[in-house]
């Protein structure tokens, strides 16, 4: 796509906001391709998780190992979040986008091919540090192109994250023992997804691309008050993604499937209703949709642990507790940026991914450490608990119902 178009005297600067305003099917395309990182993500999440224990087996590493990935992949996303929030705000967003997922496709790759436990750490990591670029990056660009429509573009994040969850097991588990093509297959997503941003993603993002930055700014009361929403949220989910399967099958003892069953529920709660939570929280205003999404995911967490062995109201609560936690992230970065310069979206994006990030490394040590109190008790605490104060904190946001785009960034 052309940078630069004629004018009488004057050349114009194609934006992806200008492209944006000027067509709704420009728009809508950008959305979905600005939506597909998330889609890799939770490909490329669920297919290794399911298929690790086969390549742990085959590198003749010890079952300890798969801890050590997942806290090596946490670890990239955690300390490159900001990073890629920060390029967002410095650099030409397609270009910081398309490298992380060119090293991405690599990296993904290559987890099909190592030979011993050094590689497959190291070969995660990457894997972990090239999310945490794209994630914030493209979250920044979802959500920043319009005020008014914020909720529903980042839930769109959400959702391809939800559905790439939903298909990576499907697609492994054929395959196994042998994995290898599965993974060259996410790859080549990764490169389709690289094709689709160069074509369609214009280079300049906005005019003020350029501005000085003032960081010290991106601290005032919303995003102090999200910091903690976020990083207390964090503990509540890895505290569910570590062991809500364990207490399904060996504290309630109920059957695999249906175990498994109510388990999905918590990614199809997210499939289904973040869109039109994120379209409500624009209408309704995004600390609105924020709160709801929060309360639903009190309800789901304490409930959860205390229906016992109910397994209609498991399923409910489990679907309830997915439908909150599909959008909560999305909206705590709408309302980040509403509350923030323009200049500064990247930045405040790449702060709230950090942060949720640093709680969700200490959800399932949390969980683990008040497993001698009980189960359930640990379950009421490590999710109920932290999910409530959260709930309470995002109540203490202060609503934005003004654009803080600045119109010269709009200009074409």
């Amino acid at each position: 796509m052309s940078q630069e178009q004629p004018g009488i005297g004057t050349s114009e600067t194609i934006t992806v906001r200008s492209v944006s305003r000027h067509s709704t099917r420009q728009f809508i395309i950008i959305l979905f391709i600005a939506s597909i990182p998330a889609f890799l993500e939770g490909f490329d999440n669920n297919l290794f998780t399911f298929g690790a224990p086969y390549i742990v087996h085959n590198i003749h590493g010890a079952s300890a190992l798969l801890g050590t990935l997942a806290t090596g992949y946490a670890l990239g996303i955690a300390v490159f979040s900001m990073v890629g929030g920060y390029l967002f705000d410095r650099t030409p967003v397609k270009y910081t986008v398309m490298a992380s997922i060119v090293l991405f496709a690599g990296f993904t790759v290559l987890t099909g091919y190592v030979s011993t436990p050094r590689e497959l750490f190291a070969v995660r990591l990457g894997v972990g540090i090239e999310v945490g670029i794209f994630q914030p990056a493209a979250a920044a660009l979802l959500g920043d192109i319009f005020f008014e429509t914020r909720g529903r573009a980042l839930s769109l994040f959400s959702v391809l994250f939800g559905l790439g969850l939903f298909v990576g097991p499907y697609l492994i588990s054929p395959f196994l023992p042998h994995y290898r093509i599965p993974f060259v297959l996410s790859g080549i997503a990764a490169l389709i997804s690289l094709a689709l941003f160069a074509v369609f993603i214009p280079r300049t993002y906005k005019v003020l691309e350029k501005q000085s930055i003032n960081l010290a700014g991106m601290f005032n009361h919303n995003v102090i008050i999200l910091s903690f929403a976020i990083f207390l949220f964090g503990i509540t989910l890895f505290g569910f993604l570590g062991y809500y399967s364990d207490y399904l099958l060996n504290v309630l003892h109920l059957p695999p499937g249906l175990s498994a069953g109510i388990y999905s529920m918590g990614g199809l709660g997210g499939l289904i209703c973040a869109f039109p939570i994120g379209y409500l929280a624009d209408k309704i205003g995004r600390k609105r949709g924020l709160s709801f999404a929060s309360l639903l995911i009190v309800i789901g967490s304490i409930g959860m642990f205390s229906v016992t062995r109910n397994v209609l109201l498991l399923f409910v609560l489990t679907f309830l507790f997915g439908a909150g936690w599909g959008i909560f992230v999305g909206l705590s970065i709408g309302v980040a940026q509403d509350s923030t310069h323009d200049a500064i979206a990247g930045s405040v994006t790449g702060w709230i991914y950090l942060i949720f990030n640093l709680g969700a490394l200490l959800g399932g040590p949390m969980f683990s450490s008040l497993i001698p109190l009980g189960f359930k008790t640990a379950g009421l605490i490590t999710l109920g608990l932290t999910s409530t104060v959260s709930f309470v904190l995002s109540l203490l946001t202060r609503p934005i119902i003004q654009s803080n785009i600045d119109v010269l960034s709009n200009s074409s």
